[in-house]
């Protein structure tokens, strides 16, 4: 998890100017040190019952004295006693007390946990006691504390006046963190005074104080704050609290303060009931002590694109959910409510900025939030269940207009309370040979403001009121020669109409229309293959498959002017278009040999090109103006993986008039074993936009690599960003820096993880 220290200079000069006040403020973070994170695991094995468990010693010599029940033993000694190993060169074991001293090569491993020492008193009992110049290994963590007198003052704790912690190997580490009077709760926290920060046998930084989590479970507790500063913000703590309330659940809360605008809180809820079931809460909230007063004091509190702020209440309130119903019902509810349409442009950034929460949502449940700039942003209720060849989805959706909510204005957003769908897949019909297909809806569409349609065209009439729509589609599938596929279809679409307070062009004002619709067409196709010989070392042999097709659609034109106006099903345009495609498919077969010996055949296909085209039949008959065009642009698609190194994924549209592209959008990643890469993205509409990214990554050596990216627009002659960073990876330990410059901000970032510690970053 990184955090960062956040300064947005205008020049880069006052930035570097700057630049020691970062790195003063990194030191006081580590300073401030309060890091307890909260590892994730599985519960930990509690030792046995002591008083069941059966010790076993073994040695090359043993002695025993039987008036004080006292075992003596010497070289190659082991005790044994449920998951507990004791192993030392000299013991003395008292069978009453439980008592053990060992001395020599001391190693007590209890579960996959180690103390090795010099000398050790511990009682197995109670498993207190005394250890001498030692070493302990949490194997969970890969964590290692180091004292030289350490005390084992209970099950799970340990204290020593000095001491030290890494999660490096060796005598030497990478890395370790110095300390006196080290306290140690394993699966809770450890606690030191007077630390400092060694790189190898260099002292680096120092700290009063230290907490440190020393956990292999989920467990309640404080997580690493985030700290940071900026000219917008002013200085900012945040502190998580991360609460296990159950297996199943758990929460994170936060409490901070930024300088320049007041309190800050929020927390989230996550819950898993079972694989189809579980959700995610999110909430902010910021008691702001500024807002925009339209005067150029506070021209950092607004931005150009969004009317005046003049709330101080701000909170954003997001959550996803999937949930399991009774009898076999789904549920999806989708929650996103802003105060302000600033506050996600404010707050891209951070634990729980935008680009946090949209990347949580998109991971956990395949659905992103609406950008981060859109002031219409989108709640929704469905619930759903699909059978065998029918699906029926219920949805109820919100679009809350932000803009017109914080400025008390009219709000004519159309909103769908609720919409009912029940559909098909295509059904055989009995022994016809036909197929039948239904799409069918009923919407409900309200809006919280109206504007009367008597004085306003049909698409530019905002009424409530509900259309239910049945289409039915018929297709007769046949094969009128050996290598030919040919399926004609017929569809029959019925829409009804009931509104409020909607009066047509001709003046007519029965809230009761409709329309019906019908069309035709069908797709005449085939398949031809060719299988070459490729001795590679991925294929034996490649199939190229080639299905040329030629499709035709009617839809004759039907006056729809008399009828109100939500969407584009209210307004399906005149359609007589014939289309062509020829879609290419290359597969990569390879036979290998299973370890028992029996062949297998692996496929994979290394590419799928498709190309289209339009002739509009109803534009060359009309033949109005110069855009009445009867030949679309010809599409390419394609999906390009010839080797496991290099991926090609294009799509572009070409016109037959000009002879120039109108669209392209390409991007081709290259890699190699040594983990080098070249990214390169063209995007480009012809007037519109032209851009291009790439991002170079070399592998300087096994643990150091850098890159470089930029992303320019090629219209405009501008950059529109540039990264450069290097990072440094090691076993126990990472170090990166990078420098990134956009159109109006500058910054430079440093970021290092200490393995089972935490990460650390400013910027």
């Amino acid at each position: 998890m990184a955090h960062f220290f956040s300064f947005k200079n205008p020049v880069l000069s006052q930035f570097l100017h700057n630049l020691h006040n970062r790195i003063l403020s990194f030191i006081c973070a580590l300073v401030c040190f309060l890091l307890v994170i909260c590892g994730t695991g599985q519960a930990a094995d509690l030792p046995e019952d002591p008083e069941a468990v059966s010790w076993n010693l073994s040695a090359v010599t043993v002695t025993y004295d039987k008036k004080t029940d006292l075992y003596t033993a010497q070289e190659e000694v082991v005790i044994t006693g449920g998951k507990t190993r004791l192993e030392a060169d000299y013991v003395q074991f008292s069978n009453t007390t439980k008592d053990v001293f060992a001395q020599g090569n001391v190693r007590l491993i209890s579960g996959g946990d180690v103390i090795s020492c010099n000398a050790m008193q511990v009682n197995l009992a109670t498993e207190t006691g005394f250890i001498e110049k030692g070493t302990i290994f949490i194997q969970k963590n890969h964590f290692y504390i180091h004292g030289e007198n350490i005390r084992k003052t209970g099950k799970f704790t340990y204290s020593a006046e000095k001491g030290s912690i890494t999660s490096c190997d060796g005598d030497l580490p990478d890395w370790k963190i110095t300390g006196k009077d080290v306290k140690v709760t394993i699966e809770g926290y450890g606690f030191a005074k007077n630390t400092t920060l060694w790189a190898k046998n260099v002292p680096t930084l120092y700290s009063p104080f230290l907490a440190f989590p020393v956990k292999t479970q989920r467990q309640s507790g404080f997580l690493v704050p985030g700290i940071a500063s900026s000219d917008r913000l002013g200085y900012v703590y945040e502190q998580p609290f991360f609460w296990a309330i159950s297996p199943s659940s758990d929460a994170t809360f936060y409490a901070g303060y930024l300088s320049d605008r007041g309190p800050r809180a929020g927390g989230e809820y996550r819950y898993i009931s079972d694989t189809s079931s579980k959700g995610i809460w999110q909430f902010d909230f910021l008691a702001d002590d500024t807002i925009d007063d339209g005067t150029s004091d506070t021209k950092n509190y607004r931005f150009d694109s969004t009317p005046q702020r003049t709330n101080k209440d701000r909170y954003w309130l997001r959550m996803k959910s999937n949930q399991a119903l009774p009898h076999g019902f789904f549920a999806k509810l989708d929650i996103d409510i802003v105060s302000d349409p600033d506050f996600l442009l404010e707050f891209q950034d951070g634990i729980t900025g935008y680009t946090a929460s949209n990347q949580v949502f998109e991971d956990q449940f395949g659905r992103d939030l609406d950008r981060y700039d859109d002031t219409i942003r989108q709640n929704s209720l469905t619930v759903f269940r699909s059978w065998d060849q029918y699906t029926l989805n219920i949805k109820t959706l919100w679009n809350d207009n932000v803009t017109a909510r914080r400025a008390d204005t009219e709000d004519t957003t159309l909103q769908t309370l609720p919409s009912i769908e029940f559909d098909s897949s295509r059904m055989n019909m009995g022994t016809t040979g036909l197929y039948f297909k239904l799409d069918s809806e009923f919407r409900s569409f309200y809006r919280q403001d109206t504007i009367d349609t008597a004085t306003t065209s049909r698409k530019t009439a905002k009424v409530n009121g509900r259309r239910l729509d049945i289409y039915n589609k018929l297709f007769y599938p046949t094969r009128p020669a050996k290598f030919f596929s040919f399926e004609p279809f017929v569809g029959l679409r019925g829409t009804a109409y009931n509104t409020d307070s909607f009066t047509d062009i001709n003046a007519d004002d029965d809230p009761l229309k409709f329309r019906g619709i019908y069309d035709m067409g069908g797709e005449l196709s085939t398949r031809l293959n060719r299988v070459f010989t490729a001795q590679t070392s991925f294929s034996d042999k490649i199939q190229h498959q080639v299905t040329p097709a030629l499709s035709y659609h009617f839809l004759p034109h039907v006056d729809q002017e008399d009828l109100p106006y939500f969407d584009s099903l209210d307004d399906i345009k005149e359609t007589n278009k014939l289309t062509w495609s020829l879609t290419n498919r290359f597969t990569a077969g390879k036979t290998i040999d299973r370890p028992d010996g029996t062949p297998i055949k692996r496929y994979r296909e290394l590419a799928w090109i498709e190309f289209f085209q339009d002739y509009d039949i109803k534009n060359e008959r009309d033949g109005i103006n110069a855009q009445d065009r009867p030949w679309s642009d010809i599409w390419m698609d394609a999906r390009i993986y010839p080797f496991s190194f290099l991926s090609l994924n294009t799509d572009l549209a070409w016109s037959p008039y000009n002879y120039h592209f109108t669209a392209l959008n390409a991007n081709a990643t290259v890699t190699d074993n040594r983990g080098d890469s070249v990214t390169t993205a063209y995007r480009y509409t012809i007037d519109t936009t032209e851009t291009w990214y790439t991002r170079f990554k070399a592998r300087i050596s096994r643990t150091l690599s850098a890159y470089y990216s930029f992303e320019v627009d090629l219209g405009r002659k501008t950059t529109i960003e540039t990264r450069t960073g290097i990072l440094l990876e090691k076993a126990c330990w990472a170090m990166g820096l990078e420098f990134k410059e956009s159109g109006l901000d500058r910054r430079i970032a440093f970021m290092i993880t200490l393995k089972g510690i935490g990460e650390f970053s400013t910027k």
